[in-house]
């Protein structure tokens, strides 16, 4: 087990209102999986910890912790300078200091600030502690029974839109793919920066906490994939069990959900690139116009395209298996004005509750 020279704290016991996250890991490290509103103080570049763990592991530990010292100790008025800054902007809190394991990196800073008199905890563990209590929140809920309504239909018909107002109206929504920061389809990422798969998990858990108290949730009629995420089996499985309502709208308003989404004129490289990608999957009878349209920056013509051949009979192969067994559970969108939409959906979802 782990001994700690140094003051010390748990994950679950860091409170917002008495203390600030200080992250010494590297900017990658940082971006893949960081905790909300902590700062990153890297002790290390990406290029310096790379350098640091190529001696470790060719040379050995004792060169590799030398090299790693004397890259800290040039360092060290800049990190002071920081450290003070940081702690004038919280004269009230506690600095947290993590690193990946809750070893050398955080214990270098941890104990320098200890030297300046400075208020500080090392995170037993490090961010390997974070990854911990995720799995373990992750594992407790899908031990639970959720009660699950899925929200489906043809790419364009706003189930996101539509399930971000409902999430307004104060109902169990949980929207996976904007915990993923990407929409699901090959133009999904579009406007868009992908989160990581520990960042994603991350944030579910939070939201899984506001829902928990209910058992419910409201989700998307996903795939097991958004973009690079992996979705939870558990999650999946409430889909499958779960109740479906299918929501249908016609093609002008679909287009036009679509347009709003990705914004074809800002984003003209990102849409041709992603054309390009399911170009030999179209049926050859649309290529042509659908080039022809995509050149001549004709979007609405081209995602209509899109639509009628691409989009539409994947998702009726696909969608087989969801179909309502009730029939009073598919929602015909074409004679309703955009503003009564949520509430139409709010009041069948309220008849399956």
């Amino acid at each position: 087990m782990q001994s700690y020279t140094f003051p010390s704290i748990t994950y679950d016991q860091i409170d917002p209102h008495r203390h600030y996250v200080i992250d010494v890991r590297s900017p990658s490290e940082y971006q893949e999986f960081h905790l909300p509103d902590s700062l990153n103080v890297p002790l290390f570049t990406d290029e310096e910890r790379k350098q640091v763990g190529t001696i470790y592991k060719q040379e050995s530990s004792e060169k590799a912790k030398k090299i790693g010292i004397d890259i800290y100790s040039k360092k060290l008025p800049e990190f002071y300078h920081k450290w003070m800054q940081l702690a004038e902007a919280n004269p009230t809190k506690t600095a947290v200091v993590t690193c990946a394991r809750g070893g050398m990196r955080s214990g270098s800073f941890v104990s320098m600030m200890l030297a300046m008199k400075l208020p500080v905890r090392q995170l037993e563990g490090g961010m390997r502690s974070v990854r911990k209590h995720v799995q373990a929140k992750l594992d407790h809920f899908a031990s639970l029974n959720w009660k699950t309504i899925v929200l489906g239909g043809n790419t364009g018909t706003g189930k996101t839109k539509w399930l971000l107002e409902l999430k307004e109206r104060d109902y169990p929504v949980l929207d996976l793919e904007g915990l993923a920061c990407h929409r699901g389809s090959v133009f999904g990422h579009i406007g868009l920066k992908q989160t990581s798969q520990k960042q994603f998990e991350f944030h579910l858990v939070e939201e899984l906490e506001q829902l928990v108290d209910k058992r419910m949730m409201i989700i998307e009629a996903e795939s097991k994939r958004i973009g690079r995420i992996i979705i939870p089996p558990f999650i999946l499985e409430n889909k499958q069990q779960g109740t479906f309502i299918e929501i249908q709208d016609r093609m002008e308003r679909r287009v036009n959900h679509i347009m709003e989404d990705y914004q074809p004129f800002q984003y003209s490289e990102e849409i041709a690139e992603g054309v390009g990608k399911i170009k030999k999957r179209l049926p050859t009878k649309i290529v042509g116009s659908a080039e022809e349209a995509l050149a001549n920056q004709q979007y609405e013509e081209l995602f209509e395209l899109l639509l009628t051949h691409y989009y539409d009979p994947k998702y009726n192969h696909k969608n087989n298996e969801y179909v309502p067994s009730d029939k009073e559970n598919i929602l015909k969108l074409n004679k309703y004005e955009e503003s009564q939409i949520t509430t139409v959906i709010q009041e069948k979802i309220d008849q399956n509750l």
